[in-house]
C-alpha cells in the first residue's frame, strides 16, 4: 500500500492546536519571520475560536503532515461567499508527495459544498514548485485586474 494512501484529511480541532501551531511556526520560517511559536498558537486559536477562518489539515502516520487556511470574504457581485487560501504548508520531508494537490481538492471540496464561488490566492512569482502546482490545479493568473494594496503607514 503507497504511503499517500494513507492520508487523511479533515478540519482542524482545537486539539490539533499544539502541532498546528508548530506547522504554522515553521511556516512563517519559511517565508523568513522568526520564530513565535507562542504567537503562533494564539493566533490559531483566535482563528479556531472565532471561526473566521477554514484549517484544513493532512495526517498521516500519526501526525501532521501540511496544513492549508481558507479565508471567507464576500463576492458582492455574484453575491457569493468567496475564499482567500491564504496558507498552504507541508512538512519538508513531505513535499512532492501529493499532499499539498490532496489539500487542495479538500479545499475546493469545501468551497463547493458551501455554496462558494471559488478561491483565489498570492504568491511570489519566484515560487515555481507552488505556481507549477497551483496552474495544474486549475487555477489561472488574474489579468483581468489589478490588484492594489493599501499598509497602515510605520509610525515614526
Amino acid at each position: 500500500m503507497q504511503k499517500e494512501n494513507l492520508i487523511s484529511l479533515r478540519i482542524a480541532s482545537r486539539s490539533d492546536l499544539e502541532e498546528l501551531s508548530e506547522l504554522f511556526d515553521l511556516y512563517r520560517k519559511f517565508y523568513g519571520f522568526p520564530s513565535n511559536l507562542t504567537g503562533a498558537k494564539k493566533f490559531l486559536e483566535d482563528r479556531l475560536l472565532h471561526k473566521d477562518s477554514v484549517l484544513i489539515v493532512a495526517e498521516g502516520g500519526g501526525s501532521l503532515l501540511g496544513f492549508a487556511q481558507l479565508y471567507p470574504i464576500f463576492s458582492s457581485l455574484s453575491m457569493k461567499r468567496d475564499y482567500i487560501l491564504n496558507d498552504l504548508y507541508i512538512r519538508e520531508t513531505e513535499r512532492r508527495k501529493g499532499t499539498a494537490k490532496k489539500i487542495l481538492k479538500e479545499a475546493a471540496n469545501h468551497i463547493i459544498e458551501h455554496g462558494g464561488k471559488g478561491m483565489g490566492l498570492e504568491t511570489h512569482p519566484d515560487n515555481r514548485h507552488a505556481r507549477h502546482l497551483y496552474e495544474r490545479f486549475g487555477f489561472k493568473l488574474n489579468e483581468e485586474y489589478l490588484h492594489y494594496y493599501w499598509a497602515v503607514p510605520k509610525e515614526k
